[in-house]
Formats: C-alpha cells, sequence, structure tokens
C-alpha cells in the first residue's frame, strides 16, 4: 500500500512544478515535498528494502527510494534549499 501511494505521489511532481511555474505559488512546492517526505517515511516504515530477499522487488524499492530521493533534492533546489547528503 505505501510503495504504491509513494509512487503515485512521485508520478505528481511534474504537474506541481508546472502549476508553481504558472502561479508562482511557492507553497504548494512545499506542501508536496512535506507529504512526499511523510509517504516516505511509511513507506521505509512498512517496506523493507534492504532485507527484501526477492531481487526484483527490492530493486524497484531502490529504484523508489532513489527517485524519491532526487525529488526531494531538485524540489528543496528550487526552493534555495541545500538537501543533505546522508541522513
Amino acid at each position: 500500500m505505501q510503495e504504491k501511494q509513494l509512487a503515485i505521489l512521485l508520478l505528481k511532481y511534474g504537474s506541481v512544478v508546472d502549476a508553481v511555474a504558472r502561479t508562482l505559488e511557492l507553497h504548494r512546492l512545499c506542501a508536496y515535498l512535506f507529504e512526499l517526505s511523510g509517504a516516505f517515511s511509511a513507506f521505509w516504515q512498512h517496506c523493507p528494502v534492504l532485507k527484501l530477499e526477492d531481487d526484483v522487488r527490492r530493486t524497484s524499492r531502490l529504484r523508489l527510494c532513489d527517485l524519491t530521493r532526487r525529488v526531494l533534492a531538485d524540489g528543496l533546489g528550487m526552493l534555495g534549499i541545500d538537501a543533505p547528503d546522508r541522513m
């Protein structure tokens, strides 16, 4: 469930950026990034990644993690905030 919710939310990034570019309402990007970080936290808590024995699913989940990292870094960068390299 959390895996699917995270993937769907990641797919919305482009439309959020487009809307912010049109309206200049930066709070929409902030709200999206906040929602994304919460969705990732739920995903990480409920979906094993590194301990998963199924290679295909582990790879898929690792890609979700990497995409989330890139979207958060890109979104924060648009706001003028440097994303940390490690957490």
